[in-house]
């Protein structure tokens, strides 16, 4: 049986896991600091996660034991149809008491006014990653609350196939020329891609655009959208431009085009490419498989522009925890309470460890030993929000499929900037107004 893997399921679980089970101090630390007021059933929706989160049943389970009177039910809506599912379930008046969701729809329901504002209601928001605490943030008010882990898109690299060719971590676009003729005498891609999924494509300009933007891919987002800016500016087009020169040079070959994720992971743990950028939540797998022609490493895209600019990769944390605004006295209190077992350190530090999950939310925990995620929770302050949480669905369809046709040679990064500008205009003509 083939699983179709999209870019959400890997932020929501990347292993199977095992039944947990919580220690007794975090059970006790499950209680609310007050007894609550509130006795009843408290509902949680959330996007369906794959594998489940067997740490997340431990915690409801503690929470429950120690607040009794209170039960939580979840409830998992597919992510395919997670808007069309809330929405009619928010309109028929069903109780929905917490959600949790994927950073790309907080700020859709942020800004139509279904979620309440967590200001001063969370606790000491210090415990949590900078970068993770961001995505809950719209319009300078906090409205989520990151928890699990964050983790994105950073190089895959099968040391074994640089090895016994003779050759090291590329430092440069040209590096992966010189890697691309070395191989190819080998019948060795340099990269392999799902290329046959149109929505991983925008993370290669997540990742160009980080370096054409001289690093302020988010605040230069934010100046297009808002009309300070345009898809049209140089920074922009060059960035695309750079990713559809990887497929001009054959570092990305057309043959990616019939690959979903399982074919290319494959690919990569066969030893028949050398480069893979996938979400880091696949490095457990891959490690758990040991592929005998892998050794498997990771690494952030090299200087590809020259000057004084950091590498950073793409990524945001597994799910955001949010409150609607209709959720009110003593029944947010609950809610509330939930939200800080669901948050609290001792709950990461078991919904990282049991998740394989990659650089945790929460400052104060400490990540794995592995040494390929220990390697990358160093690189994890070059980690920057996707930029498709920012923009609306439809410059992201924009970008997934202009990236496509520009990989393949059927587009230029000028005629990908032009529509999704074009598009940008269109929708503020008939209302949009990014906040």
């Amino acid at each position: 049986m083939t699983m179709r893997i999209t870019r959400r399921s890997y932020l929501l679980g990347s292993a199977a896991l095992a039944g947990a089970t919580l220690t007794p101090a975090f059970a006790r630390r499950a209680a609310a600091a007050d007894p609550l007021a509130y006795k009843g059933e408290l509902t949680v929706v959330s996007l369906q996660r794959n594998p489940p989160d067997q740490a997340y049943k431990a915690i409801v389970s503690a929470f429950e034991a120690a607040n009794p009177g209170i039960t939580i039910k979840t409830t998992e809506y597919p992510s395919e149809r997670f808007v069309a599912l809330l929405t009619a379930s928010l309109a028929a008046g069903e109780p929905v008491d917490m959600l949790m969701l994927n950073g790309q729809d907080l700020r859709r329901y942020a800004v139509d006014g279904t979620l309440g504002e967590l200001d001063g209601l969370v606790g000491d928001t210090n415990r949590f990653a900078p970068a993770a605490l961001e995505t809950g943030r719209v319009d300078g008010k906090q409205w989520g609350v990151p928890y699990g882990w964050y983790g994105g898109f950073p190089i895959f690299v099968n040391k074994a196939v640089l090895d016994k060719n003779g050759l090291a971590a590329p430092k440069s676009y040209d590096d992966f020329l010189a890697i691309r003729d070395k191989l190819k005498a080998e019948g060795i891609k340099t990269f392999t891609h799902p290329g046959k999924n149109i929505y991983l494509w925008p993370v290669w300009f997540f990742t160009t655009f980080a370096q054409t933007s001289k690093n302020r891919s988010i605040e230069r987002t934010v100046e297009i959208l808002t009309g300070k800016g345009k898809f049209t500016d140089p920074d922009v087009v060059q960035a695309l431009d750079l990713v559809f020169r990887f497929g001009k040079d054959e570092l990305i070959t057309r043959s990616v085009f019939s690959l979903d994720t399982p074919n290319a992971v494959a690919e990569f743990s066969s030893g028949r490419a050398a480069f893979f950028m996938q979400h880091d939540g696949l490095i457990q797998q891959i490690l758990t498989a040991k592929p005998a022609a892998v050794d498997l490493d990771v690494m952030l895209m090299p200087n590809l522009v020259g000057g004084d600019v950091k590498s950073q990769f793409p990524g945001g944390p597994a799910a955001v925890l949010a409150v609607p605004a209709k959720v009110e006295g003593d029944r947010k209190a609950a809610t509330l309470a939930l939200l800080a077992a669901l948050t609290s350190n001792e709950a990461n530090a078991e919904v990282v460890k049991l998740n394989n999950g990659t650089v945790p939310v929460n400052t104060a925990v400490k990540g794995s030993d592995v040494p390929q995620i220990a390697k990358l929770i160093k690189l994890s302050d070059g980690l920057v929000t996707y930029l498709d949480w920012n923009w609306p669905p439809e410059i992201t369809r924009v970008f997934q499929e202009g990236m496509q046709a520009g990989v393949a040679g059927q587009t230029t990064g000028a005629a990908v900037a032009e529509k999704a500008q074009a598009t940008l205009d269109r929708l503020v003509s008939e209302g949009y107004a990014f906040k």
